[in-house]
């Protein structure tokens, strides 16, 4: 008899378990918990640029409801008795987005370079816990950043982005692809995977949230008619960096940076102007480096793509007159780094260019037997760059910490 009971028992067992598994694989998808699936960061703050990155920055953040005000309160000492430092913001919505939430911002000014700063940000009644950020150092203070392309929410990423952490960089770059929402509502919970993954490992050794400096990729775009930001509304909605999809800013006293739009909502001939511009007054300083998503010289793609023969059309005459030091390229899936070219020619005082936006995506295997590359390779990446008054080293790591390729360019290369 109780033979029979344990039969019994085990079979009615078998039986619960199929159902519960035939359940579960009936549920939509949108029921089933994926990682990309998890409710957004709300109240976590993130950093970006709209001014002078040694005096000013933004700090931004999401919240479900539209807050009564938006204050951050902030100093130079961690945890005083009363914070010496207030700036008010705002919030705003991006139009159309179903989840509602409010995007909102504050940007502080009149800051000491290379200084430590602690600061909240709230309500005026109810403020989050104490986060830490570090201005930029001005003059020939070394300065350390990261920099990569192709971003996905993805365990890579997550890796990638924990290993440049660890590095200490003052700031990191993101040249364009960086979530693959493709400026779609649908997608909005690619963007909350983001934000979390950022938020856990975006963070230095000693505590600081690391700013973010973010260019334009061709997934950052819709299909849709309207402005700029009814095309990328993610991109200007959630990144507070003046607006516009190339810029420029000075990081301290010798390095010149350069964010470009390779025509995915701004064609290349129209920035020529503000690239000949930026190029001339950034002439006198040692080093002066350009990011941008689709590369001059792939390692992938067809040398002969649209974009890049717009490039070499409208950009590459002024890199090669002025001298720029590194272009930072995107957009293929693999690791790049050229030999040093000028006048579309290997030139031992040229540019070098390295890439190729393999930051979280499946990486590729790039095409063999190009004649402007010295090193190819599909590992996942990010590049850490020390600039100081004479060198200017990059190194790339993997996912592991690892790093597998360097380069040093000297401030001498550079003059003409």
């Amino acid at each position: 008899m109780n033979h029979y009971n344990s039969r019994r028992r085990i079979l009615i067992a078998i039986v619960a378990i199929a159902l519960l598994i035939g359940l579960a694989a009936s549920l939509p998808a949108c029921s089933r918990r994926r990682v990309h699936d998890a409710p957004p960061s709300y109240g976590k703050p993130y950093l970006t640029w709209q001014g002078d990155p040694s005096t000013t920055m933004t700090i931004t953040y999401h919240s479900e409801a539209e807050p009564a005000s938006v204050v951050a309160v902030y100093d130079t000492e961690e945890a005083p008795e009363a914070y010496r430092y207030r700036a008010v913001g705002k919030s705003w919505q991006i139009p159309g987005l179903p989840d509602g939430r409010y995007i909102n911002s504050v940007e502080l000014t009149g800051l000491t370079p290379g200084q430590d700063y602690y600061f909240r940000v709230g309500d005026d009644e109810t403020f989050s816990e104490q986060y830490k950020f570090r201005s930029i150092p001005d003059g020939d203070a070394p300065i350390r950043f990261a920099i990569g392309g192709d971003t996905l929410p993805t365990r890579l990423f997550r890796d990638l982005t924990r290993e440049t952490a660890a590095q200490d960089p003052l700031f990191l770059v993101i040249g364009g692809d960086l979530c693959y929402a493709d400026g779609r509502f649908e997608r909005i919970n690619r963007w909350n995977a983001w934000f979390d993954h950022w938020h856990d490992q975006g963070v230095t050794t000693d505590g600081r949230l690391i700013p973010l400096v973010m260019a334009i990729g061709n997934h950052e775009i819709n299909r849709r008619e309207g402005n700029h930001e009814e095309r990328a509304p993610f991109f200007f909605g959630f990144f507070p960096q003046g607006g516009k999809t190339y810029w420029a800013h000075q990081f301290g006293g010798n390095l010149g940076f350069i964010v470009l739009d390779t025509n995915h909502l701004v064609p290349h001939e129209e920035q020529v102007p503000f690239l000949e511009q930026t190029l001339r007054d950034y002439d006198p300083l040692p080093f002066r480096a350009a990011v941008y998503h689709v590369p001059l010289y792939p390692s992938f793609r067809s040398f002969g793509d649209e974009y890049t023969v717009a490039g070499h059309t409208h950009w590459l005459p002024l890199f090669d007159a002025y001298n720029l030091s590194v272009g930072f390229e995107n957009h293929d899936h693999t690791f790049k780094r050229t030999i040093r070219l000028k006048n579309n020619k290997a030139h031992p005082e040229g540019t070098l260019y390295v890439g190729d936006g393999n930051a979280g995506v499946p990486p590729r295997k790039p095409k063999c037997g190009r004649w402007y590359m010295d090193k190819t390779a599909r590992t996942p990446h990010f590049w850490i760059v020390d600039v100081s008054p004479t060198e200017m080293h990059l190194r790339a790591l993997d996912r592991k910490g690892n790093v597998f390729d360097e380069e040093v360019l000297t401030a001498a290369s550079t003059e003409h």
